[in-house]
């Protein structure tokens, strides 16, 4: 399995996040969590950077769309998506996110961040009943941002409220 970790840093009202490898369910609530934590302390500007990004799935996207949903919420945030490949622009693309998200060609400053001051986040890979509640929420908020999404995940959804609820009742 390849290799997937992010890497993270902040300067002062600006949070960065560099994906190295897969962007997928199973890092994708280490993000929110981080970007949650910023949120709560004020910062109201993300970089996310894709340069080595090698796959993203539609739960990490989800999870992008949630923070850039929460940044328009505040009026004053904005999400840069930085170094896409043409792969990752077009899965951006052909979910909606680049409505809502800025997708830079051109460099964003960074505050002093450097590769240097990158931390790698702690990650470990969540089993299938910690992964469902944010998988589930990633893909409504999907569903809900852009229609054309509703086709694509659907079934997904179905399956994952059925899901969680057989893992409600076990508890």
């Amino acid at each position: 399995m390849e290799l997937s970790k992010i890497l993270v840093a902040r300067s002062a009202a600006l949070g960065f996040i560099k994906v190295v490898g897969r962007g997928s369910f199973q890092n994708s609530g280490c993000l929110k969590a981080f970007y949650q934590q910023l949120l709560k302390d004020g910062v109201h500007r993300f970089v996310v950077d894709l340069e080595a990004c090698t796959y993203l799935d539609s739960t990490f996207l989800g999870i992008l769309l949630g923070l850039g949903l929460k940044l328009k919420e505040g009026g004053n945030g904005l999400l840069h998506i930085l170094n896409a490949s043409p792969r990752n622009l077009e899965l951006l693309r052909n979910l909606g996110l680049d409505r809502l998200i800025n997708i830079d060609a051109a460099p964003v400053p960074l505050n002093g961040i450097t590769e240097k001051t990158l931390e790698e986040m702690a990650c470990p890979t969540p089993t299938r009943q910690e992964a469902a509640p944010t998988i589930l929420e990633a893909h409504e908020a999907l569903m809900e941002f852009d229609p054309r999404n509703v086709p694509k995940f659907k079934d997904v959804v179905e399956f994952l409220r059925e899901d969680l609820g057989q893992i409600a009742g076990k508890n």
